[in-house]
């Protein structure tokens, strides 16, 4: 075999990128399992509430992991971009590294699509391999111009907030204004902007109404995953995420050219700047998902507070990495077995297999405990989970050196080349 197919040594590894990447794929399981479990897990006031312990619950949970783990992930793919051709690279490939680079990002897109029709139809795979495609160009960009197309992104995104909090304050005026006014001078579009109001904030009671499970049967579920998938529509991404998702993933390529996934002290103030941006990130997502989960009544008109709540998550998700980076770097480096960094090392594998495990305690093919659950029942479910990936990623890797979907995702990657690319010194 070519050495070009085989997995990455351990020694080649960086192991502050392994147990980033799994302390990422056990923390979506936080969310993830909220889209399996329940009709409409984002309404802050729908499902899964037996008292107020559930609230509290459910406010934590989306304080602490909503989007963060996803913005780990993005971060990483975008690091995991860059090292990848570096290597490639090395290896004196010319234009084929880039070649074998894009056949890793179609099998990628294959895989998230397969996974989004066959098991969940909220799949982010596909997503980021799409978003990979458009990294080509940034690889060769000068980290000062890298920069500033990240403020470039940021502003468009900020742009976006302000049209949507306009909006709201122009709706809360128009209502206002109708408000003021007898009921027979009200126009139709008055008594409009009030129902719309009105009901936009409304306090409402916890829905405990009995759900079906989903998927009665699997053939059932194709049925449906394929009414709501959009891939088949030319929907390759989603929309909503493509700044954001970008801006993560350039920011990954100008935090690994830094050195600090080797060695987190080229940073002179590593900690300052890491708890720093932690303590701004915390703060925001507490008065963001406050806001979201006990004052969703309340829309946010503010323009300020818009902008405040425009990259919450991102901000917060960056402070887990930089804070976890230096932690591990720091703390756990020396110890021989990890096992976070081994559930990191099979991130592929464990992702999709959360995914299928939760099909079947949710889905009517399965246990069919759809809608069955507390917020603070689901934590119980989260926890079993996590012991299972970590037991079996330990027993896997104790035999193989990758996981069995990353062996035929670097399989699929490199089929007919080991034989057409010549393998200069050795290597």
């Amino acid at each position: 075999m070519s050495t070009l197919i085989k997995a990455t040594e351990p020694l080649e590894r960086i192991p502050s990128l392994d147990f980033l990447r799994g302390i990422a794929i056990l923390g979506i399981l936080f969310i993830n399992i909220e889209n399996f479990a329940y009709p409409d897990p984002w309404s802050p006031w729908k499902y899964g509430y037996e008292g107020a312990i559930d609230y509290s619950t459910r406010f934590w949970v989306y304080f602490l992991t909503q989007g963060k783990f996803y913005t780990m992930f993005a971060l990483l793919f975008g690091v995991g971009f860059y090292i990848f051709l570096e290597r490639l690279e090395k290896k004196q490939l010319g234009l084929m590294s880039m070649d074998i680079y894009a056949k890793r990002l179609l099998w990628l897109f294959v895989i998230g699509i397969a996974h989004s029709y066959l098991i969940w139809n909220g799949d982010v795979l596909y997503h980021y391999a799409i978003c990979g495609f458009l990294l080509f160009p940034f690889r060769s960009i000068k980290t000062p111009n890298l920069l500033l197309i990240l403020a470039f992104l940021a502003v468009l995104q900020l742009a976006k907030s302000y049209d949507q909090t306009m909006n709201r304050k122009v709706r809360q005026e128009s209502y206002i204004k109708a408000q003021s006014l007898q009921e027979d001078q009200r126009s139709s579009e008055d008594h409009k902007s009030i129902q719309i109001w009105e009901k936009q904030t409304k306090k409402k009671e916890p829905d405990t109404s009995t759900y079906v499970a989903p998927k009665k049967t699997y053939w059932i579920g194709l049925q449906e995953t394929y009414e709501h998938a959009s891939a088949h529509k030319g929907l390759l991404y989603y929309q909503g995420l493509l700044f954001p998702s970008l801006i993560i993933m350039i920011l990954g390529i100008v935090l690994y050219r830094s050195g600090i996934f080797h060695n987190y002290q080229n940073w002179k103030y590593y900690w300052i700047v890491s708890f720093s941006i932690l303590s701004v990130g915390l703060i925001i997502n507490y008065l963001g998902f406050y806001q979201w989960t006990f004052e969703y009544f309340e829309p946010v008109t503010d323009i300020w507070e818009g902008f405040l709540f425009t990259f919450p998550k991102e901000i917060l998700g960056i402070g887990y990495v930089l804070i976890l980076n230096g932690t591990f770097q720091k703390f756990l480096k020396s110890k021989k077995s990890n096992l976070i960094s081994k559930v990191g090392r099979m991130a592929l594998t464990n992702y999709i297999f959360q995914n299928i495990v939760l099909g079947f305690i949710f889905y009517g093919y399965g246990l069919a405990l759809f809608n069955q659950f507390s917020r603070i029942e689901l934590l119980w479910i989260v926890g079993i989970i996590w012991t299972i990936q970590l037991t079996l990623s330990w027993l896997w890797l104790r035999k193989f050196q990758q996981g069995p979907l990353e062996w035929l995702w670097r399989k699929l990657t490199y089929r007919g080349l080991d034989k057409a690319i010549p393998i200069k010194n050795g290597r």
